[in-house]
């Protein structure tokens, strides 16, 4: 594969995490993240190159390869490691494993046709990568005590950070509009949808039951996003489309919703089960039709 070829690879890597097989929204996504986190920009960076480049190594559907598709997961990892984790020698060498390991469950993923890939070993080694940190404390980040304080509702700031989170940016709102603009450049469609899921996404905000603070931080948001991106583009949805995207929808706010409440860090765990829900549907019935 020629460079050209790779350097391609790796920026649609990054801008697949949303669904976008182009490498200026893979570049915007990643100057977004800068805007929230130089070290995670480039953490991010380095996780899509190892990953496509062990799928390179490997010797892995090369279609798939150009089009980034074993990068994501890799951008993923790459900001994992400095968002839950001390930088030093060993956490940036479980990085290195990590992002070769997702390589290989996407690997193994592409062998069924049943479920689509998604976030899923992102999700999978990232729970392993926190678990081997609670054993090894040199891999822990210095404890920070935080007091939530009930504060108002801020509702740009709510807007800006569903779109983050989905890279695990909580800080800059630059970063939410960098990343609404990476999908604009690539499809209009997609740019309404994204917009349209995290503004409705907000609905959670006449929940009495829901903290303003985890609404305020987008964590009600980004699971929402990603869900109506990949059933409304991803799936092959043959009947009642805007049913389903509702559904998916729903699905994902509420098991965002206990997962958050049972103190779990769900990352994109809503978004993929969710979206398996509704790929199991289309398989078992819609498939008969």
């Amino acid at each position: 594969m020629r460079l050209n070829d790779v350097i391609s690879a790796i920026f649609r890597g990054v801008g697949q995490v949303m669904f976008q097989n182009n490498i200026l929204s893979g570049i915007l996504m990643l100057v977004g993240i800068g805007c929230n986190s130089i070290l995670m920009c480039l953490f991010a960076l380095l996780g899509t190159i190892i990953s496509t480049l062990t799928a390179i190594f490997l010797n892995y559907n090369s279609n798939n390869i150009k089009n980034g598709l074993y990068g994501f997961n890799g951008t993923l990892i790459g900001i994992a490691v400095p968002c839950f984790m001390s930088i030093n020698i060993w956490s940036v060498l479980l990085m290195i494993i990590a992002s070769i390991v997702t390589t290989l469950i996407v690997y193994v993923f592409e062998k069924q046709k049943k479920l689509p890939t998604l976030t899923a070993p992102f999700v999978i080694i990232t729970w392993l990568m926190l678990l081997i940190s609670y054993a090894f404390p040199i891999l822990q980040q210095s404890k920070i005590e935080h007091t939530i304080s009930k504060e108002p509702l801020l509702l740009l700031q709510a807007l800006s950070l569903n779109f983050g989170q989905i890279m695990l940016q909580g800080k800059s709102l630059f970063t939410g509009l960098l990343f609404f603009l990476a999908i604009l450049v690539n499809s209009r469609k997609m740019a309404i949808e994204f917009f349209l899921a995290g503004l409705l996404s907000l609905i959670v905000c006449w929940l009495p039951f829901v903290e303003t603070h985890s609404i305020n931080n987008g964590m009600y948001g980004y699971n929402v996003v990603l869900t109506v991106l990949a059933i409304a583009n991803i799936l092959n949805t043959k009947t009642h489309i805007y049913i389903k995207v509702l559904v998916g929808f729903i699905l994902s706010l509420v098991i965002q919703f206990v997962g958050l409440k049972l103190g779990f860090i769900t990352l994109t765990a809503p978004f993929v089960i969710s979206v398996w829900i509704v790929a199991l549907y289309n398989t078992f019935f819609d498939s008969k039709k």
